[in-house]
């Protein structure tokens, strides 16, 4: 588990650094528009697979910290116990389907445009979107490895009677 846990940890790193580009290049973009007056036809789309790409491959970190959104009024009034059951039971029902779904489909999802070498039609610089599409199949995949490694630390919780 802890193996998964760094892997997450180490991308969530590397894709922190992603934020700074992203202002950098919103940054640069404003100031050619506003005081240039020069458009930089890229911008868009650098911005939006940028944000996507952290915004995706933060999940599975974002679930390793436990800082998921759930609703913590009632939550934390529950005895660490009955937490973790209701952790165990969120892992089974929502997260593996729809970690299993984003891997299953995001793969289809990818191929189909890998293999039409699809390319952006949001501006006229036309990158090819397949790349930045493989982060859905991928993030399903960090997300599915991730919510096994949790599922089976609270399991291993209620087993050892750590609550």
């Amino acid at each position: 588990m802890d193996c998964i846990d760094k892997i997450n940890t180490v991308i969530s790193r590397i894709i922190s650094w992603l934020v700074l580009i992203l202002i950098l290049e919103l940054v640069y973009d404003t100031i050619m528009r506003y005081l240039f007056n020069v458009a930089v036809e890229w911008s868009f789309d650098i911005s939006y697979m940028l944000y996507g790409i952290v915004f995706m491959l933060a999940i599975p970190y974002v679930e390793h910290i436990n800082k998921h959104v759930r609703i913590e009024v009632v939550y934390n009034r529950l005895s660490p116990r009955i937490q973790i059951v209701i952790d165990i039971i969120g892992y089974i029902f929502i997260y593996l389907p729809v970690s299993i779904a984003l891997l299953y489909f995001g793969w289809n999802f990818f191929y189909e445009s890998f293999t039409l070498r699809e390319t952006s039609g949001a501006s006229m610089w036309a990158p090819p979107i397949y790349p930045f599409k493989f982060i859905i199949p991928l993030t399903g995949f960090l997300l599915l490895l991730q919510t096994i490694s949790e599922l089976i630390k609270r399991i291993h919780m209620v087993r050892k009677k750590h609550i």
